[in-house]
């Protein structure tokens, strides 16, 4: 990425709260599009607005210089190196970015795809997707794209349980930068009429909570869950409020009174609300995130299936990686001693635990070899990526079935070693896995670059085609259903297969009957059948 110094200013933009002015990033021949970066939709969340939901942003007056992204929200360093190549954190973290093509739009304007970042709500910041690439790939198919930061862990997500604080203050900020976008993005060339959410993990599971929420499903038109929806075991707490409270405790505060604990929280650092994913405080379960969203009563006025019965209808589109689970063996034992532990912990509330321990081993050991450890790391990997992500994503496909709007299926099998950087030294085994695919989106990733050669500009296309021709459309393969871009035409799920999905490979893609070969459903129903 270069400094703001190595690009010319962009046009200048009159937003409902003052002009700005960014950087034109020049590429392609006549294709420019301008970048607008750092623009605040909220006012800082600090001091008596800690722990508060967010309100509208002050007006300047002059031309607001938005040549660079805005603070990241309050975190620990996962890596050492990370506070050399990123912005420093700040509570003071409500800022979006706007990619606008420069040539002229359509009549109504271009679709607007917004991105949500992922991090187990904890970690994680627009910044590591980058401009440039963004730009060279997404905008230059007639696409707008903003992507957003927004509170984390106990700075977003802490609850009193009552209406002094409610909580899910991390989805009212998504929802106050989703209210921005309708009121300002006209002014940048983008449609506020057609708006599609996207995001990965945590921002997939934002996605599906946006969705749902009466206060914010309104906002956008489709949806976009990239291995992450509401139906995953780490997306919803219930126990929120008592981990808030414990957390309150280890800071040195006890207080019944919730404005009294409130106006204490308020005099703490700010960084002592982080939490480091890869060591996260006073967890007895080993899997479970520390802070998440929970139905409060107020931006989820009732359950998250009675919701789902409720909203609204749109077109979705979800998928997964080959392997998610490999992400999550990081640190863990990768044993027979390892894989029982897991196994008995996905089974914790099975009335017969012992018999169905048995049968799932069974289900996923089969006749393979246990003494060869790449057999073990892979059996180890199917049961995280089958727990974590393929389960759920089943399940979330099989309820959106039963309402009226389209829903595509994705999964993304395509692999390349060095797409994973530096992570394939730390990766217990080596195939697509959680956020790998974000690469031929946007260029770059957590893992690293994208890696600049005809066959991967070729799954990059395909990749990318699918995602702005739905942002466009509400349909991957086109504007024409009778016809598609794609390498093969994608086809909706529906109620009697809610299992169809297109696969990406290295040589186009293809539509696909049955998910994974059918062991999420079946492992499914044996779970269901236990409990």
């Amino acid at each position: 990425m270069g400094g703001a110094s190595s690009y010319p200013a962009s046009r200048v933009v009159d937003t409902a709260y003052g002009k700005v002015q960014g950087r034109k990033l020049v590429f392609k021949g006549d294709k420019c599009v301008d970048a607008f970066q750092g623009i605040p939709f909220a006012k800082p969340p600090v001091g008596p607005l800690r722990f508060k939901k967010p309100e509208k942003p002050d007006s300047w007056d002059g031309i607001r210089d938005t040549t660079k992204f805005g603070a990241r929200a309050i975190q620990p360093p996962l890596f050492f190196f990370e506070k050399f190549r990123k912005s420093a954190p700040s509570e003071d973290c409500l800022y979006l970015n706007v990619f606008t093509p420069c040539w002229d739009p359509p009549k109504e304007g271009f679709a607007v795809m917004v991105y949500i970042h992922g991090g187990g709500f904890v970690m994680g910041d627009a910044e590591t997707y980058g401009d440039i690439g963004m730009c060279e790939n997404l905008c230059t198919r007639d696409i707008l794209v903003v992507t957003i930061h927004y509170r984390l862990a106990y700075l977003g997500l802490f609850t009193t349980g009552d209406a002094v604080c409610p909580g899910n203050l991390a989805l009212w900020d998504q929802t106050e930068a989703l209210k921005w976008v309708q009121k300002n993005i006209g002014a940048f060339g983008g449609n506020k009429d057609n708006v599609t959410v996207f995001g990965q993990s945590a921002g997939g599971a934002s996605v599906d909570f946006l969705h749902l929420s009466p206060h914010s499903t309104g906002l956008f038109h489709k949806g976009i869950c990239l291995a992450g929806n509401t139906e995953a075991p780490w997306a919803l707490a219930s126990n929120m409020v008592e981990q808030c409270r414990k957390k309150a405790k280890l800071l040195g505060i006890e207080e019944n009174d919730s404005s009294k604990l409130i106006e204490r929280l308020r005099e703490v650092p700010a960084d002592k609300f982080g939490v480091n994913m890869m060591t996260q405080s006073d967890k007895e379960d080993f899997i479970d995130l520390e802070t998440t969203p929970y139905i409060d009563g107020d931006f989820f006025p009732e359950s998250i299936d009675e919701l789902r019965k409720k909203a609204a209808s749109k077109p979705l589109m979800t998928g997964v990686t080959a392997e998610e689970g490999i992400f999550f063996m990081v640190g863990k034992k990768n044993n027979d001693e390892g894989l029982r532990k897991f196994i008995s912990h996905v089974l914790r509330d099975a009335d017969n635990k012992e018999r169905l321990e048995d049968q799932l081993r069974k289900k996923y050991v089969d006749d393979r070899n246990l003494k060869d450890k790449n057999n073990l790391l892979r059996i180890q990997a199917e049961v995280h990526s089958d727990y974590f992500m393929n389960i759920p994503t089943l399940k979330w496909c099989k309820k959106n079935a039963e309402n009226a709007q389209p829903v595509y299926l994705y999964l993304f099998e395509h692999f390349n070693v060095k797409t994973l950087g530096l992570g394939r030294f730390v990766l217990p085994i080596l195939d697509a896995t959680h956020c790998l695919e974000l690469t031929y989106l946007f260029r770059k990733s957590i893992f690293a670059p994208f890696v600049s050669t005809d066959s991967e500009h070729a799954v990059e296309d395909n990749f990318s085609i699918a995602f702005t021709n739905f942002a466009k459309f509400g349909n991957p393969n086109g504007g024409n259903d009778f016809r598609t871009d794609l390498p093969a035409h994608w086809k909706p799920i529906d109620i009697r297969n809610a299992t169809r999905n297109f696969v990406f490979t290295a040589d186009g893609g293809h539509m696909n009957e049955n998910y994974f070969g059918g062991r999420p459903a079946e492992v499914q129903t044996m779970i269901q059948l236990g409990r």
